[in-house]
C-alpha cells in the first residue's frame, strides 16, 4: 500500500491587513527624517559645488544624523512587526555559475557604457537586463498552477531500496512547463548541513505541516522533468533507501526551474506534512529456531483427549466409536484393542525485547540495541510466517497473542519506534518489575510462568533470570548478536 501526498503550488491565499496606527505612524516618520535627510544630502552636494565648503559639511553631518535616528530609533521597531517567514517561504532564488558570469558580463559592460557613451552598448545594457526580467516572468509562469504528488510505499524496511513515484500536474490550459525539479525541503537542509509489502493508499496532505522528524526527509534525491505539456501529468520514479527505521517527516516540497536561460534557478517552497514509518530490517533467522518447544500450531499434550498423536493402545470399552479399533494389535493379542489419542494444547509464545541498557553500558551500545531490535523483527516474521500465534511485549508496548500478517506489522510498527534506555539507580534492573507497569499484573505472571515459551533478547549479565523464567525461556544477549 502506498502512502500518497499531494499539494497545490501557486495558488496562495493571504489574510487582509490589519492596520497598525502606531506602525503606520512610525512608517510615515521614517518617510519624512530619511526624505529630509536626502534633501540634506543633496543640498550639501550642491553648496560643495559652489565653493562653499563649511555649509556643505553642516548639511552632511545634518543629513548623517538623520538617517542614523531612522535607523536605531524606528526601523528596528517596524521590522519587529514584520513576519518574515509569510514572506520568504514561498520564494527562492538563486544565482547559478552561468548566472553569475553573466551578471559580470553586465557589470563590466555598464561600466564601458557610462564611460563611453556609446549607443550601441547602452541598447545591448538594456538587451541584456531586460533578458534578466523576461527569465523571471517566464520562470514564474512555469511554476505556476503546477500540482505535485508524492506515493511512498506503506510498509518500508531499513535499508530496502525502493521506488518513490513522484508526479507533477500541469493545470494551466495554454502553457508547458519546462525544467522543474522536485525536492523535499528536508532533503535540501541536510544536504546544507513499489514496494512487495503492501498495495496503494491515497493520503491527503494539508498545505501547512509541523516540525521536522529527527530521521530526516522522505524524498532525499530529487526529481527532474523536462517538460510538461498543458493538462497532463508526468511521472518520475526515485529510487532510494532509508538508512534507519523509524519515523520519516515530510516538510514540504520545493519545484525550482532554471529556464529559460539557466542563469537563475527560481523555486517556490509549500508547506505540506505526513509520516512514512520505517520498518526494522528483516534477516534470515537461524534454523536453529525451528527446534525450540513452541512448533507452530497446537502442541502434543500430556493428556489423554481429541487429537492425532497417538498416547496409548487400551483394551477397547463398550460403547466406543470403531474406528478407534486398532487391528492390528488385536490381531496379536486376540482381544479387541483400541487407540487412545493425546490431546493437543494451544501453544503459547511470546517474543519479549528488553530495552533497558544495563551497566556497564558499552560505548557502541546503540548499534547493539538495533541489532536487537532487527533479530526480534526477524522473529516475529519468521514465526509469524510459519503459522505461530505470538504476542510481544516491551517496557513500552504489549501487543497481545494474535496471527496473520496484520498482526505482523503491528509488532513491526511497535519495534520501529521503541528505543532504549541506559539503566540507573531508580530503574528496576528486574524483568518483572520493567515490564509490571505496562500490563495487568495477572497478564505478566501468565506470561512469566512456564505456561508461556518466551524468547528474551536482553544485555542483562548471563544468570540473572530466575529458574522459574529460566525454564521456559531462550535467552539471546546482546553480546551474542
Amino acid at each position: 500500500m502506498l502512502k500518497y501526498f499531494e499539494t497545490l503550488k501557486s495558488r496562495f491565499s493571504f489574510r487582509k491587513p490589519i492596520w497598525n496606527p502606531q506602525a503606520v505612524r512610525e512608517f510615515l516618520t521614517a518617510l519624512v527624517l530619511l526624505g529630509a535627510a536626502l534633501f540634506f544630502a543633496l543640498s550639501a552636494q550642491s553648496a560643495a559645488r559652489r565653493g562653499d565648503s563649511t555649509v556643505g559639511t553642516i548639511l552632511s553631518v545634518l543629513a548623517l544624523l538623520l538617517a542614523l535616528v531612522t535607523a536605531v530609533t524606528i526601523v528596528p521597531r517596524l521590522a519587529r512587526r514584520v513576519h518574515f517567514g509569510r514572506w520568504l517561504l514561498p520564494f527562492s532564488f538563486s544565482i547559478t555559475r552561468e548566472g553569475g558570469a553573466y551578471l559580470l558580463v553586465i557589470f563590466l559592460l555598464s561600466l564601458t557604457a557610462m564611460n563611453t557613451g556609446n549607443n550601441l552598448l547602452f541598447l545591448i545594457l538594456a538587451t541584456l537586463l531586460s533578458a534578466i526580467l523576461v527569465s523571471g516572468i517566464v520562470a514564474r509562469t512555469s511554476l505556476r498552477s503546477v500540482f505535485v504528488s508524492l506515493q511512498v510505499p506503506e510498509n518500508v524496511f531499513e535499508g530496502e531500496k525502493i521506488s518513490i513515484k513522484v508526479s507533477l500536474r500541469n493545470t494551466k490550459r495554454l502553457f508547458p512547463s519546462f525544467s522543474i525539479s522536485v525536492e523535499d525541503l528536508g532533503a535540501i537542509r541536510i544536504s546544507s548541513a513499489p514496494s512487495k509489502h503492501g498495495k496503494w493508499l491515497p493520503w491527503r496532505v494539508r498545505q501547512i505541516g509541523g516540525e521536522r522528524g529527527a530521521n530526516g526527509s522522505v524524498l532525499r534525491h530529487s526529481a527532474y522533468f523536462p517538460i510538461i505539456p498543458p493538462g497532463e501529468t508526468r511521472t518520475e520514479l526515485v529510487f532510494q533507501s532509508f538508512p534507519r527505521r523509524g519515523p520519516y517527516r515530510l516538510e514540504g516540497f520545493k519545484l525550482s526551474t532554471r529556464f529559460p536561460f539557466g542563469f537563475f534557478r527560481r523555486g517556490e517552497r509549500v508547506r505540506a506534512e505526513g509520516e512514512v514509518l520505517v520498518y526494522p530490517s528483516i534477516q534470515e533467522v537461524s534454523s536453529y529456531f525451528n527446534l525450540l518447544p513452541f512448533l507452530p500450531g497446537r502442541l502434543e499434550g500430556l493428556h489423554v483427549g481429541h487429537g492425532e498423536s497417538l498416547y496409548a493402545i487400551r483394551r477397547y470399552q463398550e460403547g466406543e466409536s470403531a474406528r478407534h479399533v486398532d487391528w492390528k494389535a488385536t490381531a496379536k493379542t486376540g482381544e479387541l484393542m483400541a487407540r487412545e489419542y493425546a490431546r493437543e494444547e494451544e501453544s503459547k509464545f511470546c517474543l519479549i525485547l528488553d530495552t533497558l541498557i544495563h551497566r556497564p553500558a558499552t560505548p557502541g551500545y546503540a548499534d547493539d540495541f538495533e541489532k536487537a531490535v532487527s533479530l526480534a523483527a526477524s522473529l516475529a516474521a519468521h514465526f509469524s510466517q510459519e503459522g505461530a500465534e505470538l504476542e510481544f511485549l516491551t517496557p513500552y508496548e504489549y501487543v497481545p497473542r494474535g496471527l496473520g500478517i496484520g498482526h505482523l506489522y503491528r509488532i513491526l510498527r511497535s519495534l520501529a519506534v521503541v528505543d532504549c534506555q541506559v539503566a540507573t539507580d531508580g530503574i528496576s534492573a528486574d524483568l518483572r518489575g520493567e515490564l509490571s507497569g505496562i500490563i495487568e499484573p495477572h497478564t505478566l505472571q501468565e506470561i512469566l510462568s512456564e505456561k508461556v515459551f518466551k524468547i528474551i533478547i536482553t544485555s542483562k549479565p548471563k544468570g540473572s533470570f530466575p529458574a522459574t523464567i529460566w525454564r521456559s525461556s531462550h535467552v539471546i544477549y546482546f553480546d551474542e548478536l
